[in-house]
């Protein structure tokens, strides 16, 4: 295992993580899903109490357990002490790691597969935050996968856990199961409509939390909420999966109902909307990350409306990937400061939108831009 391999090569530049490749079910509505399980080794200082020859012996018995285990053999381990910043941003932009592992001292770091589908936080604010995302709404198929992983860790660590209150954990919310399923949606319908506050209100009195794009301390941009159950104790994970499901099951059919009822009232206004987002994007010469996911924004619901054929959904994320920071650096090669970015972000959006119209007028044509 290495941490090479995190930085993408010119063959696979532009390849999308699974989580964000557009092939899950209900992904019209549910970008993707994230189910996690928070841990901590017993009889070791909890990482944010820990010194930093705690944490660096708590990583070295969690990274033995995990290259001695043949399952982890095509993963690759990464110590973010040990890797630039660029490269430690990369990792969170794709959501191998969290935005809090950016600013965490000492020993910290990250296993994670090449599809970034599975991955294992190691010493952020828990000792262990085993992950797997996949696009789509598969909160039971990605929990089978997570449960494994986590009896496979537990069989050769020992879990800090209390009978009364189950695995315990560094924020008190987290404890009991320590089970968090989110997802990433998108819900222009329901913001389009003026219904997103009483939906939001409505999951969060059904335990529902909400946060932006980037997670917890993020702001909701191009029309993405990421909704995670906030109840982690006083029930079985099979309950709490069962509930949260439930609810977004019932807020997927409130966001198609609103873009119904969008395409039978207002047509013309929301085909006028993405088509002055289009052109904006086109011909823009500076545009900020945040303009860019808001204009995308409306190419999406073009497209899955039927209203809007000149790109696919999949190329959409394509272009949010690669125009975060970190991939529009590693994508080009050199450094950049935010005045710079918003340039080379308006020109290679430009570029990728105008290959896509050369592209469907001539089948033959190629590009080296494509994934």
């Amino acid at each position: 295992m290495n941490a090479e391999s995190l930085i993408p090569t010119a063959k696979n530049k532009g390849k999308l993580p699974a989580w964000f490749d557009d092939n899950g079910p209900d992904k019209d509505v549910v970008t993707s899903t994230r189910v996690r399980l928070a841990r901590n080794l017993a009889k070791r200082r909890f990482p944010y109490h820990a010194s930093a020859n705690e944490r660096k012996q708590a990583f070295k018995e969690i990274a033995a357990v995990i290259e001695n285990e043949n399952r982890f053999r095509s993963f690759d381990l990464a110590n973010f002490s040990d890797l630039k910043s660029l490269a430690q941003m990369f990792l969170v932009e794709e959501r191998v790691a969290s935005p809090d592992m950016l600013t965490i001292e000492g020993d910290r770091g990250v296993l994670f597969d090449s599809s970034r589908r599975v991955n294992v936080m190691i010493n952020e604010e828990d000792h262990l935050r085993i992950q797997c995302l996949d696009s789509g709404f598969r909160p039971a198929e990605l929990w089978s996968v997570v449960s494994l992983i986590d009896d496979l860790l537990g069989s050769k660590l020992t879990y800090a856990y209390d009978s009364r209150r189950g695995f315990l954990t560094s924020c008190p919310t987290n404890s009991g199961t320590g089970l968090r399923v989110s997802f990433l949606m998108h819900l222009p319908g329901l913001v389009l409509t003026k219904a997103i506050d009483a939906v939001l209100q409505g999951a969060s009195q059904m335990g529902i939390s909400t946060r932006g794009f980037f997670g917890e301390h993020s702001e909701v941009v191009g029309n993405f909420f990421q909704l995670s159950n906030q109840a982690t104790m006083g029930a079985h994970e099979n309950d709490f999966l069962g509930n949260t499901q439930k609810i977004i099951r019932e807020i997927i059919d409130h966001e198609r109902s609103a873009r119904e009822r969008i395409i039978r009232d207002a047509d013309l206004e929301l085909s006028d909307k993405i088509h002055r987002a289009y052109g904006i994007l086109l011909h823009a010469k500076a545009l900020s990350l945040p303009e860019c996911l808001n204009l995308t924004s409306s190419l999406r619901l073009g497209v899955v409306t039927g209203l809007f054929d000149q790109i696919t959904i999949e190329e959409l994320n394509r272009i949010t990937l690669i125009s975060m920071p970190a991939h529009l650096q590693v994508f080009y090669e050199k450094g950049m400061d935010e005045r710079e970015m918003t340039r080379i972000r308006a020109d290679l959006v430009r570029e990728l939108l105008t290959k896509r119209r050369r592209k469907r007028s001539s089948p033959r044509s190629g590009s080296n831009l494509d994934s």
